[in-house]
């Protein structure tokens, strides 16, 4: 998720001349003809196998500074990103940057582009999780996707979403603490008849190490009407720090969803209060 391309050219053309009463004979050749154009940019990762005309994906995610515990998960904070037909590749615009970048590489999980790497962690149809940084300066998991059209989201009917949730976490590294990620599992119940969703969240810290079980944590405060396309709502926790998740429907038919998360949790390696924040992209 290479094209190669091989141009051959040729051109020759023969002239003959009579030289004053002789037999001699002299060869013209034509100008060589200008270089081939450069092939497409193109990329061997595939992050949206659904999109197949230009266009900006949705994103919902959450970016840190390095050098800033604070997490932003406000739209304008988060990587940009669109499909390019013509070249059949993807572009980038870093958080308050006007210019969009090729997104180029070799690898079917990874590709770069103006010192940022984008790795995708979960591929879906109309949606992916991926993680990138910013030459290591800044640091975002975000989930991207072609948003459900208003109108297209079930009335009727429910509806139960299973989503992978990636984040980052301002818990410090250790000798205990690896990796300052979580992730885990979220689900998402949908009652589309009666505007309700209900659900829970299961967060792992440190998984590629440790699995720090961090519990269960229900749904509370949700907001959802009946064919929006939009959710949000909290997290049932007493810890003090940013509690929200948002999201929204992706595919023609509301078949995927996207969405970030804030979540504020008790470390269970000193017992003090840490912040984490992600993304999750989940189907039915």
């Amino acid at each position: 998720m290479k094209i190669s391309r091989k141009c051959i050219l040729m051109g020759t053309s023969l002239a003959l001349a009579g030289c004053g009463g002789g037999g001699g004979y002299a060869v013209a050749s034509l100008p060589p003809p200008p270089p081939p154009p450069p092939p497409p940019v193109t990329s061997a990762l595939v992050l949206i196998p659904a999109a197949t005309t230009s266009q900006q994906f949705a994103v919902a995610g959450a970016a840190r500074p390095t050098d800033d515990p604070a997490v932003r998960l406000g739209t304008a904070d988060q990587l940009q990103i669109r499909y390019v037909e013509s070249s059949n590749s993807y572009q980038i615009e870093l958080p308050n940057s006007p210019a969009w970048i090729d997104l180029t590489g070799k690898y079917e999980t990874e590709a770069a582009g103006g010192g940022v790497t984008v790795t995708r962690q979960v591929g879906l149809q109309y949606s992916s999780l991926i993680d990138w940084f910013d030459s290591g300066s800044v640091r975002g998991v975000e989930a991207i996707g072609i948003a459900t059209a208003a109108g297209a989201v079930p009335v009727t009917g429910s509806a139960t979403f299973n989503a992978i949730a990636l984040g980052t976490t301002s818990e410090s590294r250790s000798s205990q603490l690896v990796s300052s990620f979580v992730q885990g599992a979220i689900t998402l119940n949908f009652d589309f008849a009666q505007s309700s969703l209900s659900g829970s969240f299961n967060p792992i810290l440190d998984p590629e190490w440790h699995d720090y079980d961090l519990g269960t944590f229900n749904f509370r405060d949700t907001v959802y009407s009946s064919g929006s396309t939009t959710f949000s709502g909290k997290f049932d926790t007493n810890a003090a720090g940013m509690n929200s998740f948002n999201g929204l429907f992706t595919g023609p038919s509301a078949q995927e969803l996207i969405g970030n998360f804030a979540l504020p949790y008790k470390s269970p390696i000193d017992g003090l209060t840490y912040q984490s924040g992600g993304a999750f992209v989940g189907k039915k």
